[in-house]
């Protein structure tokens, strides 16, 4: 009996050990963690000395420390696009956004709205803004309001300035009689 408890003492320490390491690299693993942590970000971007973007965001979190670097919004943004007469061109929010850096994207996730300077809305929970391409575009369901025309599809594409948007696969199409609003 008294040879019995060394042996139960070593596979108790042993177990504990194996356990300690897994977090202590779970812990150490410097992916998990950002390399920088912004709390209350504001960004503007000027051309010609007239601002052109507005960001705001509660926090950004970013990861430059690994393979594909990336920009992470946990609790969402507000991006405004301005003209050079400081005219909103167009709003973006959404409540989840990821920056892809090299990939120059951006990922906005749930309750994603934009409107422009014409008053059209586009609703969806997924988009995708394709810097080297200079489109937007979503392949989920999306709400397109217009001032006399709402239309329901799954996807669209656009160009940035939501010039050229389009519903990709339609479901509905309704007149709105601005008269009853």
């Amino acid at each position: 009996m008294i040879k019995m408890i060394p042996v139960m003492a070593g596979i108790i320490f042993f177990v504990s050990c194996k356990n300690d390491m897994e977090t202590v690299k779970q812990i150490t693993n410097i992916e998990t963690y950002p390399t920088m942590e912004i709390e209350e970000f504001k960004f503007f971007r000027s051309d010609s000395g007239q601002i052109t973007v507005k960001v705001k965001s509660p926090l950004v979190r970013e990861f430059s420390a690994i393979e594909n670097p990336y920009r992470e919004f946990p609790e969402g943004l507000v991006a405004t696009f301005l003209d050079r007469d400081q005219t909103i061109k167009s709003k973006i929010t959404a409540n989840y956004v990821i920056q892809k850096i090299d990939e120059e994207k951006w990922i906005a996730r749930h309750d994603v709205e934009v409107i422009d300077q014409d008053g059209r809305i586009i609703n969806t929970e997924y988009m995708v803004f394709d810097q080297k391409k200079g489109k937007i575009y979503s392949d989920q369901f999306t709400k397109f309001t217009e001032t006399d025309a709402i239309i329901y599809g799954k996807g669209f594409e656009s160009d940035m300035n939501l010039t050229n948007a389009r519903i990709l696969e339609p479901t509905g199409f309704f007149y709105v009689d601005e008269e009853q609003y």
